[in-house]
């Protein structure tokens, strides 16, 4: 008896997606908005550097949004080549959601992520490649040489300063469009697909214990279209670098952050209660300590708060850790793992036999 797919399964057939289960050796990723008139050029790009080389390659275009004839055009090329797959938001999401859907129907060992406004030299591509198969799991362009004006430069060289600064990862261009993650590593980055947060992957990333390095690259002018960036994505930008910081050193931790907050307000509130006593007692200041106390108060009610606020977030954090540990796992041996353990919604591992065998 024929067996009906799945909900997913249609979905990818009827996306014209694929099967999941003919991975090839790399996938190249084009998050692409209102990118009509350089899709075509993307594609022509990828296959002068990839169709020489010995592996199998696909092209996944994420259509996020777009009002021109991007979607169009992606589907004009799918028609003439199978490599050519496709996925379209129904609205524009931001490059975050882009990346991060792609990465879920990426099917190469390897994924390449590049923008589709073709300011990246295509053989650099291969250099990120190669990079890659030393074994790193992130590798990252460092434009070395940029195109842009200098009003886009000068804010960059601060904002790489700052995230090194303060991140520890010592990369040098942490916004590059051009990247090359290991599958594993680009799927533990998912659930971050929000916001503006794919400026930071490659920090969460390093932060969550991936290795990751980078090439020197030169940028090339744009030829078609014009950036779809504003001055605002520097504020975007600064919310989510406090948001990439906070995920990547107290998601699992919330309370060691906000309880240490607490500590300083409860420390700034027992200062002022001391010097409210001072000012009573030993240098008879009366009129001093009402105010003070009134602010012992205040920084004491902000540490009560900070507090709480802290072990709340460990309960919560606490409901998904059963499951979360594994995606810590790289490699294992001598495993015996507990019969049909659950690891997440409708997902179940089975018992191995146990090996002693390495």
């Amino acid at each position: 008896m024929m067996q009906t797919p799945s909900t997913d399964r249609r979905m990818d057939l009827a996306m014209g997606l694929g099967a999941p289960e003919c991975p090839v050796d790399v996938t190249v990723i084009f998050p692409a908005y209102n990118e009509g008139e350089n899709i075509e050029g993307s594609y022509k790009q990828i296959l002068q550097v990839l169709d020489p080389l010995d592996m199998s390659y696909e092209i996944l275009f994420v259509d996020d949004g777009s009002t021109d004839d991007t979607w169009l055009r992606i589907n004009l090329l799918g028609t003439k080549d199978g490599r050519v797959r496709a996925i379209r938001h129904r609205r524009n999401y931001g490059k975050a959601s882009a990346l991060a859907n792609g990465f879920v129907y990426a099917r190469g060992e390897l994924i390449v992520t590049s923008d589709a406004d073709m300011q990246y030299d295509p053989h650099d591509i291969v250099r990120l490649i190669d990079k890659a198969r030393e074994g790193y799991d992130v590798v990252s362009a460092y434009k070395v040489i940029r195109r842009d004006p200098l009003e886009r430069r000068i804010p960059s060289k601060v904002f790489n300063f700052v995230v090194r600064s303060t991140t520890g990862v010592q990369l040098h261009d942490m916004n590059a469009g051009l990247k090359v993650f290991r599958q594993n590593a680009a799927r533990d980055i998912i659930h971050y697909g929000y916001g503006e947060l794919h400026r930071f992957f490659i920090v969460l990333a390093a932060r969550a214990g991936y290795t990751v390095a980078e090439v020197p690259v030169e940028s090339l002018p744009r030829t078609n279209g014009h950036s779809k960036y504003g001055f605002e994505r520097y504020l975007r930008g600064a919310l989510d670098y406090l948001t990439a910081l906070f995920l990547s050193g107290y998601a699992e931790k919330p309370l060691h952050l906000f309880g240490s907050a607490g500590a300083v307000s409860f420390g700034f509130a027992t200062l002022s209660l001391g010097g409210a006593l001072y000012a009573s007692l030993a240098v008879g200041m009366s009129s001093y300590v009402i105010p003070m106390v009134l602010v012992a108060a205040g920084f004491g009610g902000v540490g009560i708060q900070l507090l709480v606020v802290g072990l709340i977030a460990e309960m919560i954090n606490n409901l998904g850790r059963d499951s979360s540990g594994l995606m810590k796992v790289s490699q294992v041996m001598h495993v015996d793992r507990r019969s049909s353990l659950m690891v997440g919604p409708n997902t179940r591992v089975e018992r191995r036999n146990h090996d002693l065998s390495i």
